[in-house]
């Protein structure tokens, strides 16, 4: 690990170099709604905010992983739309680059340091991984900075507290009787004001302004095990020693089969936030 590398990004890269599209594959295939609006995914919320002009565009994926929201934006053969992604793991970009070959200029760097000239750019996303940066402000300094001017836009897809459920509650009980693994303790995702719609406009608010802050709406019904494998695609799972994992599964899966029975489904709602924001002056 680099002097520059902090607890969290280490363990992010380790994570997703060895599982490269495990946001794509838990996120690309569920339905969502909002503003009222239904959407195939949280990926097309974002595609949706990048507008279809016929004037040139750039658009950077901020934490591209495997490029699959670039690839969304790609298939729109949009004429004037440039695409690029920065991403912090080299597993993941390799797959990127399989998606583009040369299509699409990909990069390993992280969020406080874009390798990008100030102005370039006319647009940024970020799909669920703004919230789990270190340093935000610096993040959103850069952002800013890479942005081309007044009317430029940020737009992301967040996490959000979890709505009330049977089983969010099972497996966050289940969870909490086990302990990180010692090397793993220092790791914390992201700054805390993101958790919530005041805090995450006092983020954006130096930098931009019309921000706009709203709920994405998603449900599964899913049997236990099919549930459980959804939810081994969570990092907290991952700061647990192996074994731990195992008990983990054992007390989540005796607890919703007692509710529902093995072959029955339960139903797991969940809630994103989506942000919208124009470039300040």
């Amino acid at each position: 690990m680099s002097p520059e590398t902090s607890p969290v990004e280490k363990f992010l890269i380790d994570f997703h170099d060895a599982r490269p599209g495990l946001t794509s594959k838990a996120f690309g295939a569920l339905p969502v709604v909002c503003q009222g609006r239904k959407f195939s995914s949280s990926y097309e919320v974002l595609a949706d905010a990048v507008p279809r002009v016929s004037a040139a565009m750039e658009v950077l994926d901020l934490a591209c992983g495997d490029g699959y929201l670039l690839s969304l934006l790609a298939s729109r053969s949009q004429h004037g739309l440039v695409l690029s992604g920065i991403d912090m793991s080299s597993s993941e970009l390799a797959v990127a680059r399989s998606r583009f070959g040369h299509g699409v200029a990909l990069r390993q760097a992280n969020a406080q340091d874009l390798p990008l000239a100030s102005g370039s750019i006319d647009c940024v996303l970020c799909h669920m991984a703004l919230m789990l940066m270190d340093n935000i402000d610096q993040v959103v300094n850069e952002v800013r900075r890479v942005l081309r001017g007044p009317g430029s836009r940020f737009a992301a897809v967040v996490g959000a507290p979890s709505p009330p459920s049977f089983a969010f509650t099972a497996y966050a009980e289940a969870l909490s009787r086990r302990s990180r693994q010692p090397h793993l303790s220092a790791v914390r995702f992201g700054d805390q004001r993101l958790r919530s719609r005041e805090g995450i406009l006092e983020v954006l608010a130096p930098a931009f302004h019309s921000a706009v802050v709203e709920d994405i709406h998603m449900s599964q019904r899913l049997t236990p095990d099919q549930l459980w494998r959804w939810l081994l695609d969570m990092y907290d799972l991952y700061l647990l020693n192996e074994d731990d994992r195992k008990l983990v599964e054992h007390d989540f899966l005796s607890a919703v089969s007692l509710r529902c029975g093995s072959e029955e489904t339960l139903e797991f709602p969940q809630t994103l936030r989506f942000v919208c924001a124009t470039a300040a002056t």
